[in-house]
């Protein structure tokens, strides 16, 4: 017979001691999981009510909706990436370096607080959700790709070069540039471009301090670098 008020098969005991010892390994993550997990149910919820009044056979309804998915999945994928990862195996010193990677992580959230004329024509709306699209589809598939070897700031875990980094060195950073652009167009002014201007030079900041690290920890990496451009196959 089972115990009343127990759910058989669930030994709560070793539940509790299991979320506390990964809580007590990831103690030194636990705000970006917080943010991560907060953004992550926020999105999903927006996703959830856009749905409810969406018009299923308007292609721009589609394509926010899209868009949505995929924003909510990158920060389903970076909690789950935080909770499984591993220790890294080396960090850059560099308080500066650290600074600019999460102003560049962060900075994209300022973009619905800036003023911006509304979009006035349909086609503004379409190129600015096709750009927010193929970034977010960029930027998902190279998170996956680099799976537990991301961070935030300059580390090494692992070396990744397959999938979309055979293509070039930081799809991520290329990702989120996209799609920071996506939202520009979508109410451009002078200030969000200011602050994408600076996003940009973050990212490219936050790539050169990255590749700084790499080059000391794999020597291969220097090879790698030279078949591979940085942000642009076959430019830059």
């Amino acid at each position: 017979m089972e115990t009343a008020g127990r759910l058989p098969g669930i030994d709560f005991k070793k539940l509790f001691f299991g979320l506390y010892g990964v809580i007590r390994s990831k103690r030194g993550e636990l705000p970006a999981l917080a943010v991560f997990g907060f953004l992550m149910v926020q999105d999903f919820r927006a996703v959830l009510q856009y749905a409810k009044t969406m018009d299923p056979l308007s292609f721009l309804s589609l394509v926010v909706f899209l868009n949505g998915l995929l924003v909510a999945g990158y920060f389903t994928m970076l909690v789950w990436i935080y909770l499984t990862r591993g220790a890294a195996g080396s960090t850059t010193k560099s308080l500066v370096a650290k600074l600019v990677a999460l102003v560049a992580t962060f900075l994209p959230f300022t973009f619905p607080l800036l003023s911006g004329p509304a979009p006035s024509r349909v086609i503004i709306l379409i190129v600015s959700s096709l750009t927010l699209l193929v970034g977010m589809i960029f930027t998902v598939v190279a998170l996956g790709t680099l799976g537990k070897s991301f961070s935030l700031i300059p580390q090494t875990r692992k070396l990744v070069t397959g999938g979309p980094y055979r293509l070039m060195r930081h799809p991520v950073y290329v990702g989120e540039i996209m799609g920071a652009l996506g939202l520009v167009v979508w109410a451009a002014s002078i200030e969000k471009t200011l602050v994408f201007l600076l996003l940009v030079g973050c990212e490219v900041y936050r790539a050169l301090q990255e590749e700084k690290l790499l080059m000391e920890v794999y020597p291969e990496y220097a090879e790698y670098a030279l078949k591979t451009r940085r942000f642009i196959p076959g430019i830059f």
